[in-house]
Order: C-alpha cells, then structure tokens, then sequence
C-alpha cells in the first residue's frame, strides 16, 4: 500500500492542516463550529464555545489524559468533525502522548470513516504500526475500505485477522460478503457463508441480509431465499435483495409475487423497490402493472426520484406506450444522463427513429455529452431510417470519444452499416473493435448474407468458430440458413442442418422454422415437411413458414389444408398465416374459400392487419367479383394509394377500362404502381392513343416512370406494331438507365425491334446484353425464327448452350418453327428427339404441332397425319391447321378435307379453315366446291374477316382496305401501281389466280390485283418514304401468293427492301428475293 508520506508530514503538525473544502460544518456536543479557509484561520476559538470540551482540551494541559482525548475524537467521529478530529491528533503528537490500544483504534476510526481516500492511507499507517490490534480495530479497517469500494483489500484484511487469531464478527461479515459479491468471487461468499454458520450468525438481520445480497448477485436466487428465511427480521433491504436476485436470474413472476409480499407484509418500498418493480414489468411487457405501480409512486415520496423516473421511461417504452414515456420524462424536475439516455433508447424501441434523433441532438444543447448507451441507441435509430450520413456523423463522435473500439457502440455500428447496405465500412469498424460479441459478429455476417455474399458469410462463420470467448449461436446459423434460402442453395442447408444436429442434437424452434423457411425457399417441401412434423413445440411462426412455403410453392390446396390444422392445434391464426391462406385462396381461383376466411377476419377484427384488406379485394377481383372487391374497397377506412391501386388494377383485370381511368382520376395521390396499373390497363386494349397520351402526362407531371413503364409501353408497340414509337423508348431507355442493366427491360427492346420488323437492332441490342438468361436468348431465336432467319436461330441455339444457358419448351418451339419454316427436316427431327431424351422436355401440344408442320412442308403428309394420330395428346385446332396449311401448299385436297372436317368441329366459326380449304379447291379447278364452301359460310354465320393493311409515314399510320379508293394519294397510289405492273410483265410476271373466293370474272380483270391492301400500302410506300428507306407494311391476314410475287419484283424494280409482317411471319424482300424462300 502506498502513502502519501508528504500529506501524512503536514498533518501530523499542529494547526497546519489545509482543508481541501472551503468551508466544512460539524457539530461537537455543545457548541457549534465551523473551519473556514486556510487563510481566514486566525484562532481556534473562531466561533467556538467556550466551554466546548475540546477547545479545553488544547487549551488546558491538566487535562490533556489519553482518556479525554479518546472522549474528544469520539465525538468529533460521530459528529463528523473529522478535520478537528485530526487537529486534536496532531497536538497530541505536539505533546508527545503515546495512546494505549483503545485510543489508537479511535485514532485509527478518525481517520479511516472520514470519507477521504488520503484519510485512509493515513489510516492503514496507523493501524500497520499497531502494537497489538483489538477486532474493533480490524473491523474499522475493512468497513473504511468497504466504503471506499477497495474490495481486494477488504478480503486481504479480512484473511490476515483470522491469521491473528481475532475472530470475525456480526460487523466484519457484511463488508467481507459485499466485498466478494464485487469481486464476482463466489466461491469466497459460499466460504464467508461457512464461517457464518460456525460462529451462529446467519438469523443477524444484518449479516443475513448481506448474505442474501450475495447470493442474490451470483444468482442463487434459491441459496437466497433459503438464508432470507432463516433471518429473524424482515425489511427493506433485504427484501430488496430477494427482489433483485429474482429479477438478475429472468424470474419475473416471483420476482413480481415477492414484491406484492413485501407491500402485504406492510414493508415500506424505497427507490429501489420501486425501480426494481417497474423493471419487472418492464420484462413481462405489463403495461397495467407498471401503471398501478405509477399510482402509487404518486403518491409517495419517491415520484420525483430520478432512478425510479428512469426505470418507469424504459418501462413504458418496452410496453408499447411511448406516449407515457414522454409524459414521464416531460414532467421530471431534474434529469441526468440516464434521463436522455433512457428517453433515446424509449423513442428506439417504440420505432420513433427520427424523434430519437432530435432528442439525441436537445441532449447535446442541455450539456450532457455522448456515451456508449446514448451513441450506440442513436446508430440503431440511423439504421432504421437508413440514415447513413447521420450515421457516419455519429461514427465520427465515437473516433473523437475513442468509442470506435468499444464493443457496444461498434457493434451498433457495425450493424448500422451492414444494414444500410455498406458492408465494406461495417467490415472495417469490426476490424477496429478491440473486443467482439455474438452482436457485431452476427451483424457482419447479417450483412454479407442481404448482399448475397456466400463467401464472404460463410469466411466469417468459421473465423468466428475460431475466435476465442464467443461462439455461433441462433442468430448466427439463422443468417446463413436465411442465406441459403435466399440462394436456393439447398445443398449448403443441408450442410448446415446435419452441422446443426451435431451440435445440438435436437434444434431450437427457431432454427427449426429457419430450416423450414430455407427448405421451402428451395422447393424441397418434403425436406420442411419433416423438420415440421419432427418439432417438439411449434408456434404461429413455424407453422406459418410452412403454409407460405407450400402456396409459394404453388400448392394452394395444401396450404389451406395446413391452415385448417393450425386452427385445429388450437394455434390463431395471424395476419400472416391469413395472407398465405388468401394467396392460395387466389390461385386457386376459390371465391367460396376466400370468402369464409374474409367472415374469419371480419369476427377477428383483422381486417386491416397486414394488408389483408389489399388480398381480400386482389382475391375478389381476380375472381371477377367486382362487386365484392368494390364493397370491400368501400368498407375501407383510410384509402391509401396501395388499395386504390390495387382497385385500379382489378378494374383492369376485368376489362373495365373506363372505371380504372375514373379511379385513377379522382386520385390524390399517386405512385409509380399507380401510373404502370392505367398504361397496363391501355395496352391491354390497345387504346395507343390513351397509352401515349397517359406517358406524355405522366411525365409532364413529374413522376419519374421505371423499368416496368417502358416494358409495358415496348410490349405494346411490339404488338402493334409501333416501330417508331419502340425507337423512341429505347432511346429514353438509354438515357435514364445508361446501358439498361435489367434484362426484362432489354429483353423487352429485343422482343420489340424482333416484332416491330427490325431484326438488326433486335440483335445489336441484345449483344450489348450484360446478362442474358433463357427468355433473352427465346427472344432473340423466335425474332430470327419469325424473319425466316433458320440459319441463325440454329447458330444462336447452338451458342447458348455453349453459354450453358439451358433451353426451355418455349425455346424448342421456335427452332422447331424455324427448321419447319425452312425445310430442314433432319435437323427438326434432331432437335426434337434431343428435347425428350437429351433436356428431359415433355413435349406439349405445340412442340407437335410444330412437327406436323415440318413433315407437311415438306410433303410429308402422311406421315404428318400419322404424328396427329399417333401422338400423346389430343390434337387442337393449330395442330389440324398446321396439316390443312400443308395441303394448300401440296395440293391435296383429299387429306386436306380431312383435316378441314377436324377443323370445322372444333372451330365453326374461324373463316381462315373454310378460306384454306377454298384455296385447295380452288388451285384444283373446282369451282364447284368452292361455291359450296361459301355457302356453307353463309349458313354457318361464318364471315370472311376483311384484310387489312397499314404503313407508317412518319407519326401518322395508314390503313387499307381491299379495293379502298378513300386515301388522299389515292390517284398517285394506282398510278404507281399501273406503272409497277407494265415493268414486272416485262420481266415476266404473270397473276396468281390461285387464291381465296373469288369470281372467275373478277380474276380476269387485272385491275383486281392492284386492289389487294397489301400492294396500296407497298405503293404509298414508294411515294411517301425517302429513297432507299425500308418500307415496312403490316397485314393482319397471311399475304396472298399474288402479292407475294408483286413484292419481289417490286423490290427488283425499284431497288428498295420490302418488309411485309402478316399474321404468321416476317417476309424481306430484297433484289426479286424473299427470305422465306417461297417456302411459307
């Protein structure tokens, strides 16, 4: 022990003693004193009574006896006059008195309960130099250290007087039991215990009482209610005792019972009572006891007390009543740092993130400065408003406050920028971190987990397994099986499940239903369903992990059928399982079930829980139930732009256009989802000029559209088609997104260019492509396979599986399309086989129809026949139409009225089968029967659907009709077409009479041929468009034979590229060529 030899020197001189107060006030028995500063010390009698012992004392020699001076310091001990005391020490060491051991151990208590840690150095001098040493002696000591919270010298002191033979007594213990309860030494409180029970103390209130303390601190909640009772009297404090230790060790309910004993028994509660009171309810989320117990704080002495306030604002805050919170902080008379901190943490927990940001910032303006409490609480706010700036401000406040190592506040760090979706700097304030808990481990791990970073997760996670003081726990192994789920990767939760079982034998329920939810994810419902069924408890969570994976799963029936068993168990359903029960009720398309859980909703007052209400009206309108999903939408209270945009989109969904364009109106607010559910609503019937007119709009009013707008608006004017408006959003593409990085966006330009009849910019955009998965690649093969383009469809198949993107049914039925379109039956028949054995495809009805096709091409029609007869499933309409096409282009009329026969049961009314037919009969010379064909039009109902033709010229689209003499240019369009025909019989073209009903007589006026809408639209064409331009026509019918000749000369003639789009495929001409090679 070291002591303070100079302070000890001044001391002991007479009179010389500086007091480091200004002023210090004690009382002697019969006067009352005070020491005033150094420099107004004049007397000793300043304001002392002439007759106080102790002036007499110093000033009268006779009577100067060790016993007056052991009298005197007494008194100035009990009286805490302690700087007198030591000037009545310092003259008698002026007079050279030597005390016997009673006066020094008075000497040795002046000195050690004065309260000042130099006093006691001074003391344990005193006491050291002790000839002989009594156990009142011993006992100063250690209670004076006790005091002074020198725990090792207390248990130090307390080992060397049993060594000197003085036993321990009713005052020793107390200070020894606390001073090992600090220490956390445990095993010395069970040895304090021991010698308690020897000497027969364990009834002493006060012995007792610190026992109960003890135990109570280790959590031996048990050994302390075990001595509590064997004391023999109850009071507050250790009551207290009980109270704590019930709370320290989680047992809230007899923590709580305990406490309504204490008032029962008439035991006055203290601030301490109260605030361990509130606490409990704190942990049991008891609102209404916290608030009884409010009451009577009012009423007591202890309503202002800051501990207690803060206790009563945490209270209130983990209750869910924030409002309390503040009312409580609003009303306190005097608050500290706990105060603030305790308010911050409240807004926290109650998710009143910005609030807690303000009072972090009134905190500063009031004087109090960060901690490790309030920064760390005010990170988590950053983290919830995704405040990052504000995040880093606090960063820099922890670097200034070298809090930055600490593992509270870096590990809120730590989370706040993994969550904010930094993982990197999160990364670096770990490295920082001086010490790490399961928190800032977890929170890393949680981060590379949101960012998909396998590797990165899983480096952690066994540095972790590693790292000395901490181990993977819940949470950990939950983020990589939230990992795992996210990646479909379920060969690594399989892993992580079998590691689970060896280290836990038995998992927890809460990575059960993680295991559940990753099994799920990963489509192996047989996987979950076993963790499921092998659960020893299962709660609302698990069970609802399973009902959302089977009706994500696309297994409605056993998701309701799941939901009934719940309910069964005896377990309510929440909103969430009610969401998936919906969802499934929707994709199944069950009003009936969807309605009996609306009535479940409606009795459980959950109608607006969860988005339930947005499902119940989803649910309804899917069902075409408009007037449940309108009464519904009525019902609701607060119509926020969710629902209305869902009630936009079912009016949608049900083709009810005006009614969305009325809702839409009458909107006040709007979003992004908002504008793309009207556009969607447009192009779904193919109103163009409200689809434009709406994005023009939609513009000028600010909202900034997305990636799904400019799908939407491509996949219009790719039906149309729209060419130049196309263009134009692609161009907008590129300067919002740069190079559009989604490949559904980019898709959607390859899709459009491919139908809109630039096949070159389909390609050079999706060579730009970053990412291209299977319906990229399906895009771009069907555009080549629609242009006639085989041989790049081929070449492009080919590569994307040298790419290892593998193809899908869709895929195979384009180049099965192609291979028909261009005669290469080997190569179809190949690529068909290699889609059943080589890729596991099932064939569908189309693949089939796609083979019938190829084989009749190519003239092989019965064995055509023999696929339709032959294959698995039952031949539909496309599947006849394919065969009846090849006749016509055959000339089998025979298997041709086969195929018509089929044709005419399953589809009466389709005009193209009679007009097929017709044309067969026709080529043949029977006129005959193409006049019994048209009557039998005529009976059926069946009309000739009217061939239309159009063509853009500039922003203004142009349609023809047969025989239409309506158009501006109507005189220049026939001249141009007379003066086309003399050049083409020059070089040899002669009319194709072989085509649909039509008069013999008409046939033979050569007028008639240049009234076809398809050879107006090329004419206007040619007058209109700048030389050299592409002329690009759209027919909604296949062009006719006749037309297609013209189209070739003409392209020859007048050295121009015709493009024509009919109902069935792209035709180019090019130099008296097509690219279908006639072969169509």
């Amino acid at each position: 022990m070291i002591i303070h030899s100079s302070y000890v020197h001044q001391s002991l001189l007479p009179f010389k003693f500086i007091s480091p107060f200004n002023e210090t006030k004690g009382h002697c028995n019969q006067c009352s004193f005070s020491i005033p500063h150094k420099q107004k010390l004049r007397s000793l009698s300043v304001n002392v009574s002439p007759n106080c012992p102790t002036v007499n004392v110093l000033n009268d020699p006779s009577k100067r006896l060790p016993s007056y001076y052991s009298k005197i310091i007494q008194e100035c001990i009990d009286s805490g006059s302690f700087e007198l005391g030591k000037r009545v020490h310092a003259q008698m060491l002026a007079e050279g008195i030597q005390p016997e051991t009673f006066l020094r151990t008075k000497i040795v208590m002046l000195y050690a309960r004065s309260g000042v840690l130099e006093d006691l150095y001074v003391a344990r001098k005193l006491f050291d130099e002790m000839p002989e040493r009594n156990s009142t002696a011993w006992n100063t000591m250690i209670l004076g250290y006790a005091k002074m919270g020198e725990h090792l010298e207390v248990v130090d002191l307390f080992f060397r007087m049993q060594k000197s033979g003085i036993l321990p007594d009713k005052f020793t213990f107390p200070s020894v039991v606390k001073a090992c309860a600090a220490l956390e030494d445990f095993d010395g409180v069970r040895q304090v215990h021991g010698l308690v029970f020897k000497t027969c103390l364990s009834s002493n209130l006060v012995v007792g009482s610190s026992l109960v303390d003890g135990y109570a601190r280790r959590g031996s909640i048990d050994d302390a209610v075990a001595i509590f009772e064997n004391i023999d009297e109850m009071n507050v404090i250790n009551c207290n005792a009980i109270v704590g230790g019930y709370v320290k060790v989680g047992r809230w309910e007899e923590a709580w019972s305990f406490f309504l004993k204490m008032q029962e028994l008439g035991l006055l509660p203290d601030h301490f009572t109260f605030a361990a009171s509130v606490r409990i309810c704190s942990s049991m989320r008891s609102l209404g006891g916290g608030k009884q117990i409010h009451a009577k704080l009012i009423i007591s002495d202890f309503a202002s007390d800051i501990f207690v306030c803060n206790s009563l604002i945490d209270m209130y805050a983990k209750c869910g009543d924030s409002k309390s919170s503040l009312q409580v902080f609003e009303l306190m008379t005097e608050r500290d740092r706990v105060t603030w901190n305790s308010m911050i943490s409240a807004q926290v927990q109650s998710g009143h993130f910005l609030e807690a940001l303000m009072f972090f910032q009134k905190m500063h303006t009031f004087g109090y400065k960060s901690d490790r409490y309030n920064l760390a609480s005010t990170l988590v706010a950053c983290t919830g408003l995704a405040y990052v700036e504000m995040g880093k401000e606090v960063h820099g406040s922890m670097v200034r406050n070298f809090l930055d190592y600490d593992v509270i506040t870096g590990s809120a760090l730590v989370d706040m920028y993994s969550k904010c979706g930094h993982v990197d700097k999160a990364h670096q304030a770990f490295e920082k971190l001086v010490e790490r808990n399961e928190v800032s481990w977890n929170a890393l791990i949680a981060g590379y987990v949101e960012e998909g970073e396998v590797q990165e997760a899983f480096k952690l996670y066994r540095e972790m397994e590693l790292a000395k003081n901490v181990e993977p726990d819940l949470f950990t192994f939950a983020s990589l099986l939230t990992l795992c789920a996210d990646q479909r990767n379920k060969d690594l939760g399989k892993q992580i499940h079998a590691h689970l079982i060896r280290m836990f034998g038995t998992t927890n329920i809460i990575l059960e239903t993680e295991l559940i939810r990753m099994y799920s994810k990963c489509g192996c419902l047989n996987d979950a369903q076993s963790v499921f069924d092998q659960m020893v408890e299962r709660n609302s969570y698990s069970w609802n992990s399973l009902i959302e994976g089977y009706e994500q799963n696309n297994q409605a029936e056993r998701a309701i059928e799941l939901f009934k068993c719940m309910q069964i168990e005896g377990i309510e359903p929440d909103c969430f399982s009610l969401a998936s029960a919906l969802s499934a009720c929707i994709n199944l398309s069950d009003a009936m079930k969807g309605k009996r859980m609306h009535g479940f909703i409606l009795r459980n007052a959950l109608e607006n829980q969860g988005g339930l209400r947005y499902l119940l009206v989803h649910m309804y309108a899917k069902n075409g139930n408009m007037d449940y999903a309108s009464k519904t939408y009525i019902c609701t209270s607060e119509k926020d732009v969710t629902i209305q945009n869902i009630m936009v989109s079912a009016f949608v969904g049900c083709d009810k256009i005006d009614e969305a364009r009325e809702l839409f109106n009458k909107m006040e607010e709007r979003n992004i989802v908002s504008w793309n559910a009207i556009i969607m609503g447009f192009a779904k019937n193919g109103l163009k000029d409200d689809i434009f007119a709406f994005f023009q709009r939609m513009q000028e009013e600010n909202v900034e559209f997305d990636s799904s707008t400019l799908v939407t608006l491509l996949d219009f004017c790719a039906s149309l088609p729209a060419l130049a408006q196309g263009e134009q959003l692609h161009t907008l593409a590129i300067k919002k997104f740069a190079v559009p990085d989604s490949v559904v966006l980019s898709t959607a330009v390859v899709d459009m260019y491919a139908k809109a009849g630039d096949i070159d910019k389909a390609r050079k955009t999706f060579d730009k492509m970053n990412d291209r998965n299977t319906i990229a690649w399906n895009a771009m093969i069907t555009g080549y396979s629609k242009h006639g383009h085989s041989k790049e469809v081929l070449i492009l198949f080919e590569q994307m599986q040298i790419e290892r993107i593998y193809p899908n049914d869709v895929t195979f039925l384009s180049v099965l399309s192609a291979c028909g379109h261009t005669g290469k039956v080997e190569e179809g028949l190949k690529i068909f086989i290699s889609m059943l054995e080589d890729h596991k495809i099932e064939a569908k009805v189309e693949h089939y129809t796609c083979m019938v096709d190829l084989l009749g091409r190519a003239g092989y029609l019965e064995d055509a026949k023999e696929v339709i007869e032959r294959m698995p499933l039952r031949a539909e309409v496309s599947t006849w139409g394919a065969l009846l096409g090849a006749c016509r282009i055959h000339h089998n009329a025979e298997l041709g009225k086969v195929a018509a026969d089929q044709l005419f049961a399953l589809d009466p009314q389709n005009p193209g089968h009679y007009v097929a037919l017709s044309n067969i009969y026709a080529v043949a010379g029977k006129w005959d029967m193409v006049e019994e064909i048209r009557n039998m039009m005529r009976i059926r109902g069946v009309t000739k659907d009217p061939g239309v033709s159009w063509i853009d010229i500039g922003d203004e689209t142009h349609k023809f009709y047969a025989g239409c003499q309506s158009h501006p240019k109507n005189k220049e369009i026939y001249v141009m077409l007379r003066h086309l025909t003399l050049r083409m019989k020059e070089l040899g073209y002669v009319p194709d009479t072989k085509f649909v009903l039509s008069n013999a007589k008409d046939l033979e006026d050569e007028e008639y041929f240049l009234q076809h809408s398809e050879r107006l639209a090329i004419a206007l064409g040619l007058i209109s468009l700048p030389e050299k331009s592409t002329i690009r026509v759209f027919k909604n019918l296949r062009i006719c034979g006749d037309c297609h000749t013209a189209a070739k000369f003409i392209s020859k003639i007048m050295h121009r590229r015709i493009i024509v789009r009919d109902n069935n495929r792209f035709h180019h001409f090019e130099n008296g060529a097509c690219s279908c090679g006639d072969y169509w």
